[in-house]
């Protein structure tokens, strides 16, 4: 019952985001804008999006087989069920079907799933603040950024004063440098992070700077899962690669429209369709998938048209959702499992007494930290052998 009244509000959800993209334009802009499509462009941008799903696994490879060995098919299954779980029941459920799905598929541990599922959001974490600290250092108009009235149901216009569009970029591009300075400083010299976090947080609370320590040190120990810093830098490159993908598509996207725009435009776009579907989704991602990428181009690109926005967003979508129905169906009929199946699992994990919960009970980062210990603790004893 609590799932299906998740669903249903979903459902509402969606709706209302449809509701709200759609009431400043009229069927027959919308249809012109369609009609613009060269198929040429729009056949290309595939390529990206098709390759992205190969490289984010690639990526993983050097995580997973740290911890257990896995084949690339099990990694594959599970990350395209996971997939299509979050692409069709929403709820960002899929963050649980993947390490559930490895778990069957490679015969570990769902603890060990768990870990290294985390380790490659760690990853991707990283890749999306470099994505941010371009798009925000490139971003800098030399207007004001205006929404006409009319979009999104506007009644008056909406302006945006470009000397806050440029402070915001400026403060973000600092922080982003900071917290990428620190992520590299945890993982070379973690005392020295230390000591510094201890003195900065130590002025405002002493609590405050014996967690924030505390943090770190399970961060650190985290990342050392890794069999060696060489295995760090392809997981990395691998995953600046699959959003370089990313970045192509939009290109080849708004190419597609034969639209004008400056080149940081699919930058803006990937900052705030990574932010809206990295919350729990509503189903098919209706609405959540398109806004951002229709307000991203109202920003970035003056006097665009709303239809040619909008009518770029619902290409993009289904781009995006043919590829993952097809490779989801693939993942189900190969492992013999069904959405039944993987729903039970997902139910399983949430009940008291399965192992799942337990670990539901720990920190995600204690999850990792468990993980690391015992990566590290088995190499120990291979090299002692």
């Amino acid at each position: 019952m609590k799932r299906a009244v998740q669903i249903i509000i979903g459902i509402v959800v969606a709706a209302l985001l449809m509701w709200v993209l759609l009431r400043g334009v009229s069927w027959q802009d919308l249809r012109g804008s369609l009609q613009k499509i060269h198929w040429g462009w729009l056949v290309l941008a595939q390529i990206p999006i098709w390759a992205s799903f190969f490289l984010r696994i690639q990526r993983w490879v050097y995580v997973v087989r740290a911890v257990h060995p896995a084949t690339f098919r099990a990694m594959f299954n599970s990350t395209q069920l996971a997939f299509l779980v979050n692409f069709t029941i929403g709820m960002r459920l899929g963050e649980l079907v993947r390490p559930l799905a490895l778990s069957r598929l490679s015969r570990m541990t769902f603890a060990k799933a768990m870990a290294v599922n985390a380790l490659d959001r760690v990853n991707d974490f990283v890749c999306l603040i470099v994505v941010i600290l371009i798009g925000v250092v490139a971003f800098r108009p030399d207007h004001d950024i205006q929404l006409p009235a009319g979009t999104f149901g506007l009644k008056e216009t909406l302006t945006i004063p470009k000397s806050t569009v440029l402070t915001g970029g400026e403060a973000a591009a600092i922080f982003l440098v900071i917290v990428l300075a620190s992520l590299v400083m945890i993982y070379v010299n973690q005392k020295l992070m230390l000591r510094i976090t201890n003195a900065v947080a130590g002025v405002f609370s002493q609590k405050l700077a014996t967690f924030a320590c505390h943090m770190i040190e399970q961060f650190a120990e985290g990342l050392h899962v890794f069999r060696n810093i060489g295995d760090m830098t392809k997981s990395l490159a691998f995953g600046l690669a699959t959003w370089a993908c990313f970045l192509l598509s939009y290109f080849l996207f708004i190419k597609t429209f034969g639209i004008s725009f400056p080149w940081y435009t699919p930058f803006i776009i990937q900052i705030l369709l990574g932010f809206a579907i990295s919350a729990p989704g509503v189903p098919g991602m209706i609405g959540q998938f398109h806004l951002p990428i229709v307000v991203a181009m109202l920003m970035a690109i003056p006097n665009v048209s709303l239809s040619d926005c909008i009518a770029l967003a619902m290409v993009a979508h289904l781009s995006n959702m043919v590829p993952i129905t097809i490779f989801g169906a693939y993942a189900i009929l190969t492992e013999g499992l069904s959405l039944a199946d993987l729903r039970r699992d997902v139910r399983s994990a949430e009940e008291v007494g399965h192992e799942p919960r337990e670990l539901r009970d720990l920190p995600e980062i204690e999850v990792i930290v468990n993980t690391a210990e015992s990566a590290l603790e088995s190499q120990n004893n291979e090299s002692e052998k």
